[in-house]
């Protein structure tokens, strides 16, 4: 018997591939964890954006196979929104709309960046960027998302997530617009109907799955690990050789009895930020046709703004427009009113609603874990923490139990990979 904790792509994917008797605990009333979707009348939000994209085959196969005809393949459609205009990403190959002296600044940053090894994200933006770049694109932006010094995050999450053209193509994206893609999401799927919540639900067809019930306590055993929980009200106990858990590393941590000083040590250092995501409705089609935008100017609230209704049309009521907005936070609480209030006023600011558009839904949710952080001790901490809990029959999965940048591709590998060493 092995119980899993946690009913999100990685929790569901563990299930999905093992080969023994298993139980599967979740605390929410739907399964999917952040890869869910919910209803507004009639509009139909991520919780937070997400989009299919994959190098691997096997994930990529898995994609079609579960969602097949609902799948739709769609070229992105993404930008930058500062000085007042909108800068095709990736940044660095769309210098076109900038001023003159902006443009050259930046051309010159490349070609005059240190040469140095980079010992953080911060000297990786000017060794790999230049000054020009950092200055007005990937420090303000990157400062905005993790919302934590970047000279205090290493380098190991930014492998092929950042474009890097040469200086021959950023001329030519100066001179003229461009129509070369970058990056590995340049094309990508998602689902015509039921938002991204449609893979979850696909994947956990099969799969009985115990809903509204919360795991509150792992005690390791000489022969596996029972687990605590609350189904119904009733504090109920099961037991199993192993439990396969993607609950955050620092709540697993604290739902154990004699954890050692340096674990809960490890536990407590981890580093994240937080989300309010806030879902609004316009009673007007069209207000753009971009997937989604970033947003790198400090006066704006807003990190990036995605609109469903151009993933889907299914998303949206007729006549409408959507839009999905993210906000970062970190060691703070977020009165929710008042970020809704000046999410309104800066989609104002920025020409996206006008004063006599009806705005039918503005609804906000916070999410408590939202990116997790590389402090420059993150792999030492992470060892740490998954060394013990494997040595105590715990086995993390996905994003928040690896306490890896993982996106839904990789989520559903994490799981699967569990489960092809428990089914050894």
């Amino acid at each position: 018997m092995i119980t899993i904790v946690g009913a999100g792509l990685a929790g569901l994917s563990a299930a999905y591939h093992l080969n023994k008797e298993y139980t599967v605990l979740e605390r929410d009333s739907k399964v999917g964890g952040l890869c869910q979707s919910i209803n507004l009348d009639g509009y139909v939000f991520d919780y937070a954006p997400h989009i299919l994209f994959t190098r691997n085959p096997y994930t990529k196969t898995l994609f079609h196979n579960l969602l097949g005809d609902n799948l739709h393949t769609q070229n992105r459609l993404a930008y930058i929104y500062m000085n007042d205009t909108y800068v095709k990403y990736p940044f660095e190959a769309n210098l076109y709309p900038l001023p003159d002296d902006i443009k050259e600044e930046c051309i010159q940053g490349v070609i005059d960046k240190p040469t140095t090894e980079p010992t953080n994200f911060y000297e990786w933006i000017q060794t790999t960027m230049g000054e020009g770049i950092a200055r007005h694109y990937m420090v303000p932006y990157n400062e905005k998302i993790w919302k934590y010094p970047l000279n205090k995050m290493n380098t190991a999450w930014i492998k092929g997530r950042v474009p890097s053209p040469s200086v021959e193509e950023m001329r030519r994206g100066a001179t003229a617009p461009t129509q070369m893609e970058y990056g590995p999401n340049a094309e990508f799927w998602y689902p015509k109907r039921g938002g991204i919540g449609a893979l979850a639900d696909r994947l956990a067809k099969d799969i009985p799955v115990k809903l509204r019930t919360e795991a509150t306590w792992f005690t390791p055993t000489s022969d596996g690990v029972e687990t605590l929980y609350v189904e119904d009200f009733e504090e109920k106990s099961i037991h199993s050789e192993k439990a396969v858990s993607s609950l955050p590393l620092p709540e697993v941590i604290n739902m154990m009895d004699d954890v050692p000083d340096e674990v809960q040590k490890a536990a407590d250092n981890l580093v994240y930020n937080s989300l309010v995501c806030v879902m609004v409705g316009v009673k007007r089609p069209n207000i753009t046709d971009k997937h989604w935008l970033y947003f790198p100017e400090p006066d704006l609230i807003f990190n990036r703004i995605s609109f469903p209704m151009n993933f889907s049309k299914y998303t949206t009521p007729e006549g409408c427009s959507s839009i999905l907005v993210e906000v970062t936070y970190k060691d703070k609480e977020m009165n929710l009113e008042d970020t809704k209030r000046k999410v309104l006023e800066d989609l104002a600011s920025t020409n996206l609603i006008t004063e006599s558009d009806e705005i039918t839904v503005c609804e906000a949710i916070d999410f408590k874990y939202a990116y997790v952080i590389y402090d420059l001790n993150h792999n030492v901490n992470v060892k740490v923490i998954n060394d013990y809990l494997v040595a105590h029959n715990i086995i993390p999965i996905g994003r928040y139990g690896e306490w890896e940048y993982y996106n839904m591709d990789k989520a559903i590998l994490s799981g699967k990979q569990a489960s092809e060493t428990l089914n050894q």
